[in-house]
């Protein structure tokens, strides 16, 4: 695992790349211009214990004690995206700055997160954070609970770019509010008012990315899609956009 971990950090890139490994669901580890970013891990088993439905199909792929990134981005507050035995186990909450939405906000509060580490990007917001440009995007919330949910626009120095929708529905205001992105991941499971395949490739094709990357189905049985079925789908829509579907911890570099 620390092996593993070590390789993501030492992995070759030149100045204008970025790379970006999947962790499960809607997790993402992303790396350039120096900077590492964690979006969304979910790296425990955290909600079963409320729903065994929803057990996890494969176990996490690394320890929350053993990552180190400078940005850890929430988009909302579910257990599967702000899993508190994530950032319990997380070693470097004294130099990792901690980035979300309102509600998340308050939650990272909760969980010991030093306030002066947080900082709070709505949707429609931007801020530069350790040479980072990070747009929070509209997108829309499944339930009142986490009525704060927020997609992220990231752009590094070297203009490399990657969006990521969050657990959102659909919505014509969600497509007015899409940002461009070289590369968009994109939620795809359909289930409690997410995005339907065909919904998330007329999404992507919104975004007009090089690369899209499907998310949130492979985790859960319950909760589970077919990514070639988004493939399709983005085939049908835009064949110019081409369709990533990645295995854990392989890397991605645009």
């Amino acid at each position: 695992m620390e092996k593993t971990l070590k390789q993501i950090a030492d992995y070759p890139l030149n100045k204008q790349q970025a790379a970006l490994w999947f962790l499960g669901q809607s997790g993402f580890l992303i790396r350039s211009c120096g900077v590492g970013i964690a979006i969304d891990p979910y790296l425990s088993d955290s909600v079963a214990k409320r729903s065994p439905q929803l057990t996890r199909l494969y176990p996490p792929p690394i320890h929350p004690s053993a990552l180190q990134v400078d940005l850890f981005i929430v988009t909302h507050d579910h257990l599967d995206h702000l899993d508190p035995e994530t950032i319990a186990a997380y070693s470097h909450k004294e130099s990792t700055t901690f980035i979300g939405p309102r509600f998340a906000c308050d939650k990272l509060k909760q969980l010991h997160i030093p306030a002066e580490n947080i900082i709070r990007i709505d949707s429609g917001q931007t801020q530069t954070v350790r040479g980072v440009t990070i747009t929070g995007v509209y997108a829309v919330p499944n339930e009142p609970a986490v009525i704060d949910t927020c997609g992220y626009r990231v752009e590094f120095e070297n203009g490399r770019s990657v969006y990521h929708s969050a657990d959102t529905g659909f919505s014509p205001l969600l497509l007015e509010c899409a940002p461009s992105a070289e590369t968009a991941l994109i939620c795809i499971n359909g289930h409690w008012g997410n995005l339907s395949v065909e919904e998330a490739a007329d999404l992507a094709n919104q975004v007009k990315p090089v690369y899209a990357i499907p998310h949130h189905y492979d985790l859960m049985a319950l909760n589970a899609a077919n990514p070639e079925s988004f493939r399709y789908q983005m085939n049908s829509v835009n064949p110019k956009i081409q369709v990533k579907i990645l295995r854990v911890l392989d890397p991605f570099v645009w």
